[in-house]
């Protein structure tokens, strides 16, 4: 695929420029993201928002270039908006409960189901666009339980860091998010979740107390 210029880069990936409207996610690592795009392809052609692949060739995905603010850095712009993005994940994850999987889709460890978990639904992977919300990075998707996505958005809600001035407001965000969904349903899969994110390579030491905290509430 014929790559421009970088436009961005994250901790697994760059996104590069590939003409007009289109950009190429790029496996840092080399990794195929063959099983990437043909899970984007799958969620777009049951009706939810991810952005569209056009094609696809080891660590190389050409996709429809989004244009749009991520959740996490409008909230930095418009902090009392906070409980309004909690609610709009909670929908996301709603719909995106009503998804089959796959059947060649592996299933996630400990989450019993046949629904199209996204598994990393937080505010830094839903960009907000003039066409409504697109759900970006399936890196982590899976076969399971609808319940346990909701779970793996709830600890990154109660532990991932926040710039101080949202801080206050967490308590906020995560209320409006918990009205929205089967919470009771969700938390069930903490226990399975929780130890995951929490002993993972890039989770701070602070994110690992809030996970504590959350496990044994």
């Amino acid at each position: 695929m014929q790559a421009g210029n970088l436009i961005a880069s994250g901790r697994d990936c760059h996104i590069l420029c590939a003409g007009a409207g289109k950009v190429i996610r790029r496996a840092r690592d080399g990794r195929s993201l063959e099983r990437e795009a043909s899970i984007m392809r799958h969620a777009r052609r049951h009706g939810f928002p991810a952005p569209e692949v056009y094609d696809a060739d080891g660590p190389d995905i050409l996709m429809e270039r989004v244009d749009g603010v991520s959740i996490a850095d409008d909230a930095r712009a418009h902090p009392d908006r906070l409980p309004e993005y909690g609610r709009l994940l909670a929908g996301l994850l709603g719909r995106l409960g009503t998804v089959r999987a796959p059947g060649w889709l592996p299933a996630a460890d400990g989450c019993p189901g046949n629904r199209l978990l996204h598994l990393d639904l937080h505010p830094a992977n839903v960009l907000l666009t003039a066409d409504g919300p697109q759900v970006i990075d399936w890196a982590d998707a899976a076969r399971g339980a609808a319940a346990a996505d909701v779970a793996a958005t709830w600890l990154v809600l109660a532990a991932a860091p926040l710039d101080p001035a949202l801080e206050p407001r967490r308590t906020g965000m995560i209320d409006a998010f918990l009205e929205r969904v089967d919470a009771e349903a969700a938390r069930r899969y903490l226990p399975v979740l929780g130890p995951r994110r929490r002993d993972h390579d890039h989770t701070s030491e602070a994110e690992r107390a809030r996970i504590d905290t959350l496990l044994a509430a």
